[in-house]
């Protein structure tokens, strides 16, 4: 039986295993989510060390993780290798990337206090500035080299938002039931942290060699031996669109970031997404806050986060028929309508079932924003190389993966600077009238405005209607000085 080739021209369009490898792909940030939910309570409740103190670490880290997204971006841009520009990166991670997440989630004892945070600090950095820039950047680029398709595109935007679901429903649901399991019965021990730790390693690395097995890139390849089979059946239109495509690797540092800073969707889509992902990642641990203080309950944390994630895939698969009659903005102000309305529920009433209910809204409403939300940037990408000629792909990345990432350190940072100015004490069994404050201003008005803010700027959003005339202008090669105006 011959086996069929795969179509590996820029605007092919993706079949099955390139849209199961993009799944697996999202397990390569399995340490992101475990790191964005759980590293502060480990902080707090395990190591006992001062939130406000940690706050401040992570804070002055997000300047080095600015620098790391540009020089990682630029990297991506420029690599030259027979398996893709991204798609290497998917193994090249896997050692450094597991031996950097046993040292954050492991100290040494015996440290002075000031040695501490120096620990968490080199600990901290080697895992996000490096390791986890280097993963998200790759694996999020891979959506606009995998084909220039848009329907292809939009399928593996939606596809990686529901990996990404499915992936942070294994860590939020299962991590802090593991932890109990290796830690003899007790939530917070060393011994459970690390043992946990590893079980998530494993997945992680499996599903790393699963997404580079399974996905090909086809756009900016330079040396590709897999794309070359397929270059003597190209045409001559097809020819030359691959050539305008492979643009991006001449052009210089600045112009590249010129271009993305003067494309103002790109600038919103930034924003926008930095409100939406801080929520994804910020709510999981204030969850954990909330259930144990406010519900007294620690075991509510788990079914909360399963509700969510659950009912987000559902809202995802009611969002897609929804997006293609009315556009992607138009599904996500929805989103974001839905979920402020529930997480402002729990403000009204405590009462179980209610607070319960209200995570299910708030899974309703994220699912509308997701499914949108893993196509947005390469929307707004597109519309740039229209705009200036130049293509970004990667260096447009590289911004989106800080703003995920500076979304999750300012969860964490938020967090800790809260729960301290309201006297949140780790060691106590009742926290302060103050504490449980902090912790319903986190849980219940934070993510309400902040919904609110998104739901003012989705306004400002007009690119859809926008987006066929670019394309086609894009396929004419009518780009840069080129271009025609709409």
């Amino acid at each position: 039986m011959i086996r069929k080739k795969r179509d590996l021209s820029p605007d092919a369009k993706l079949r099955f295993p390139d849209y199961l490898g993009y799944f697996f792909g999202a397990g390569t940030n399995i340490a992101g989510y475990i790191v964005s939910a759980f590293l502060l309570i480990y902080y707090s409740n395990v190591l006992y060390l001062g939130l406000t103190q940690v706050g401040v670490v992570m804070a002055i880290s997000k300047c080095f993780d600015g620098v790391s997204d540009i020089l990682m971006g630029r990297i991506i841009d420029k690599n030259k290798s027979k398996y893709g520009k991204a798609r290497p990166w998917y193994l090249r991670m896997i050692l450094p990337l597991s031996m950097c997440m046993l040292f954050l989630f492991w100290m040494p004892p015996g440290l002075s206090e000031t040695w501490k945070y120096v620990y968490v600090f080199i600990t901290y950095n080697l895992a996000s500035t490096v390791c986890f820039t280097a993963n998200a950047i790759a694996h999020s680029s891979m959506i606009g080299f995998m084909t220039m398709d848009t329907r292809s595109r939009g399928i593996v935007g939606v596809m990686s938002m529901i990996s990404n679901t499915v992936f942070t429903i294994l860590v939020t649901n299962f991590f802090m039931k593991i932890c109990k399991f290796f830690g003899g019965g007790e939530t917070y021990t060393q011994r459970g942290f690390t043992l946990t730790i590893l079980v998530y390693l494993v997945f992680y690395a499996a599903a790393a060699v699963l997404a580079f097995l399974l996905t090909r890139e086809r756009i900016h390849n330079v040396s590709d031996s897999e794309s070359r089979e397929t270059e003597d059946t190209l045409t001559k239109q097809e020819k030359e669109k691959k050539e305008t495509v492979h643009r991006e690797a001449e052009v210089p540092f600045w112009t590249a970031i010129r271009s993305l800073f003067t494309n103002k969707y790109w600038i919103l889509c930034l924003v926008m997404c930095l409100g939406f992902y801080f929520l994804m990642s910020y709510a999981s641990s204030a969850t954990v806050y909330f259930a144990q203080y406010v519900m007294e309950d620690i075991s509510l944390q788990g079914t909360l986060a399963s509700v969510l994630y659950i009912v987000l895939l559902v809202g995802i698969i009611l969002a897609l028929p929804v997006m293609t009659k009315i556009g992607k903005r138009n599904t996500m102000a929805i989103g974001l309508a839905i979920s402020a309305v529930g997480w402002f529920l729990p403000q009204i009433t405590l009462e179980k079932t209610i607070v319960i209910a209200a995570s299910a809204i708030v899974g309703i409403g994220f699912g509308f924003i997701a499914a949108p939300a893993g196509s947005f940037l390469q929307d707004t990408l597109t519309y740039g190389t229209w705009k200036s000629g130049v293509t970004a792909i990667g260096m447009g990345n590289a911004a989106f993966s800080f703003v995920n990432k500076l979304s999750s350190a300012l969860g964490t940072i938020i967090l800790g600077f809260v729960l301290d100015a309201g006297k949140f004490d780790a060691s106590l069994a009742v926290q302060p009238t103050s504490a449980i404050h902090a912790i319903k201003l986190l849980y219940i008005w934070m993510p309400t405005v902040i919904c609110l803010v998104c739901l003012g700027l989705s306004v400002l959003y007009d690119l859809d209607k926008k987006l066929p005339f670019i394309e086609e202008e894009i396929k004419a090669g009518r780009i840069g000085e080129k271009r025609k105006t709409n």
